[in-house]
């Protein structure tokens, strides 16, 4: 069953936004009427994007970010949600805020294509991120509040089908020499435990580490802790509590790239340029979390050129340099760990981490 979208424009940011949030991370397929008369005949799940009503129809009020064609400093309302404070806050609509414009402004990373503040280091860095003004920068905001369009959807539609997610836990290493040096949940109201799903296997890793962690190296320092924690993964991946690393980082033999700095856009546009088709340089290297807002892989979108572009992007929410020398310094590794984790299991998405050089498991 498909779910209708009515917007009065249909624009490549709307699509964008709306194909990642209800298509890619809820699994639903979406149909764009031509028309309103179209809209308001169908007898199907539907529901409106725009600045007004329409009749008795679910209603999502439009902040107007997705209907702008230029690249702006936005002059951004926030409201309370829940326990945070959230952005682009509208009135008269299902929600007390636009979701769809704050998760564009996320994902496409907006932000980064303003002029920004860099005296304290090279590139955009997260204490200027509107996630860590706001205290979204810990939790993948994004995927949860498509789990709250899901509830809401479901309450309307109860026929309507979701594709269920299974929680995954990915660990790639880094191969670049000075990376091994070290140069580098809340959860909101009215979603019903129903709705989420059961976690994959791989849901037991932490607590397995957590024991081992507690046995073995309890009081120990930061950096040993690091290392401790790394062998355990690969005491894990070998007793088969977590798979196998699914990339190392970089690899030259595939079309993937990865950096330590991410300038955007140029960054991107010279991967595109170079037909490079999947990046693994989303997160901030001095600070866990999840930079674009997600913990599920996304298109790229050029705002530039107003389009998705066929670079996809794999976010790390935490790297090894980001615990070890981050501005998370004052929490033990493994309870900062263990607090990133339990945000992705909520949404049962994928944990990607990257680790210095791989080490030998304990024996």
């Amino acid at each position: 069953m498909k779910l209708l979208v009515y917007a009065p424009l249909i624009s490549p940011r709307i699509k964008y936004i709306f194909n990642f949030m209800f298509k890619e991370v809820l699994g639903l397929e979406l149909e764009y009427p031509g028309n309103l008369a179209e809209f308001l005949s169908a007898d199907v799940p539907k529901l409106c994007y725009a600045k007004h009503p329409v009749e008795k129809t679910l209603f999502f009020k439009s902040a107007g970010l997705l209907t702008e064609h230029a690249i702006k400093r936005q002059k951004i309302k926030t409201t309370d949600f829940g326990e945070h404070r959230v952005p682009f806050a509208v009135e008269g609509s299902t929600l007390p805020f636009d979701p769809f414009a704050a998760s564009f402004y996320f994902l496409s990373r907006y932000e980064e294509y303003l002029p920004f503040d860099n005296l304290k280091g090279p590139g955009f860095q997260a204490r200027l991120s509107l996630q860590h003004k706001l205290g979204l920068l810990q939790s993948p905001v994004i995927d949860e509040w498509a789990l709250i369009l899901k509830n809401i959807l479901h309450l309307h539609f109860p026929a309507l089908q979701f594709r269920k997610r299974a929680f995954s836990f990915k660990v790639a290493y880094s191969l670049n020499p000075k990376h091994q040096q070290g140069v580098l949940s809340s959860v909101y109201p009215g979603i019903p435990t129903e709705i989420q799903s059961d976690f994959h296997p791989v849901k037991k890793v932490f607590g397995f580490m957590n024991q081992l962690v507690k046995a073995r190296f309890g009081g120990k320092r930061k950096a040993e802790q690091m290392t401790s924690i790394q062998r355990l993964i690969a005491e894990m991946e070998k007793t088969g509590h977590a798979a196998p690393p699914e990339f190392l980082l970089p690899n030259a033999r595939e079309r993937t790239n990865w950096q330590e700095l991410l300038m955007l856009p140029k960054s991107y546009i010279k991967l595109s340029t170079k037909n490079i088709t999947r990046d693994y340089s989303m997160y901030y290297s001095d600070t866990p979390g999840f930079r674009a807002g997600t913990c599920s892989s996304f298109y790229w979108y050029d705002l530039q050129m107003e389009k998705q572009s066929q670079l996809k992007i794999f976010p790390f929410a935490v790297s090894y340099a980001g615990i070890t020398t981050g501005k998370k310094t004052n929490k033990d590794p493994l309870l900062l760990l263990n607090e990133l984790m339990d945000h992705v299991k909520f949404v049962n998405g994928s944990f990607y981490s990257l680790w210095q050089h791989k080490v030998t498991a304990l024996v």
